[in-house]
């Protein structure tokens, strides 16, 4: 379909006069009346009604109104879209769950700040992202490594526990306690170790997958647990209790292959995370 067409049909729609609508296209306004049969035709729907101050709009001719707009707008912004000045700088990004909204909040200001008329592609991680924000210990075989940032682990205790009490506590204090365990978290495969060498007993009741999970029955009150500061510094039922055992920490950096490099808006956010690292 010739795209003026809908042109003509749009001018005579706002003019609601042939007349008015050939003055608006710069065409005579035979030009704008075979036209408007032509698309007639081609629908197989009648648009207007003619009468002598005008014209009347029919029902095809509200429904056909906001396609043809759609359209034309499409058309007009063909050009504007190949504009080397306006294309757009697109990331995939991969995001690991259990980051705190912190972390994340200031990798995307950064990102901002860093990379103009940029388009971010936001998925869960994944290897094949091209960069990967996440923990150290997720990181994909593939792939580099660049540390942002440090974030401590706390000991968290059920409002409702004996333990919230006390001003510290230390590691023989866990003995026999309802503990929450997260399998794949170094803090707590580092305090399960110093239990069991000192001959004590580690009190399981519950084994998650993730921290989103471990901080949902931490606050339900069901046991203690070690979890990241940054990640469960806003949430209530439980108290953050000053412990006097073994202290751990994770790295939240980005993880990424180094074909990555190619697209020059992650080279820049690669190098430039590089640069504040190196100045530390």
């Amino acid at each position: 379909m010739d795209e003026r067409l809908l042109r003509f049909f749009v001018a005579v729609y706002e003019e609601k006069n042939f007349s008015k609508a050939a003055e608006k296209c710069f065409v005579s306004q035979p030009n704008i009346s075979n036209g408007i049969k032509t698309l007639e035709d081609i629908i197989h729907k009648q648009l207007f009604k003619r009468h002598k101050r005008g014209v009347e709009l029919l029902e095809n001719a509200h429904y056909l109104y906001p396609i043809a707009k759609r359209i034309l707008g499409e058309l007009n912004s063909i050009p504007e879209i190949f504009n080397e000045n306006s294309l757009k700088q697109k990331i995939v990004i991969g995001i690991a769950d259990s980051l705190s909204m912190q972390f994340k909040s200031e990798f995307f200001a950064k990102i901002s700040s860093l990379v103009d008329n940029v388009q971010l592609d936001v998925r869960p991680m994944n290897r094949e992202c091209e960069i990967n924000l996440l923990v150290r210990e997720w990181k994909f075989e593939d792939h580099l490594f660049l540390p942002i940032w440090k974030e401590n682990y706390v000991l968290c205790v059920p409002n409702n526990n004996p333990l919230a009490k006390k001003d510290e506590i230390d590691i023989d204090d866990l003995s026999n306690e309802p503990f929450i365990h997260c399998p794949p978290c170094e803090a707590h495969q580092q305090s399960l170790s110093i239990l069991n060498n000192s001959g004590k007993k580690w009190n399981t009741v519950a084994n998650c997958s993730s921290k989103t999970e471990v901080l949902s029955l931490l606050m339900a009150g069901l046991g203690i647990t070690f979890l990241p500061e940054y990640f469960v510094k806003t949430w209530d039922g439980f108290k953050i209790k000053k412990f006097s055992g073994p202290k751990s920490y994770r790295e939240i950096g980005l993880s990424y292959h180094k074909e990555s490099l190619q697209n020059p808006a992650v080279k820049k956010i690669i190098e430039s995370f590089t640069s504040k690292t190196k100045a530390k």
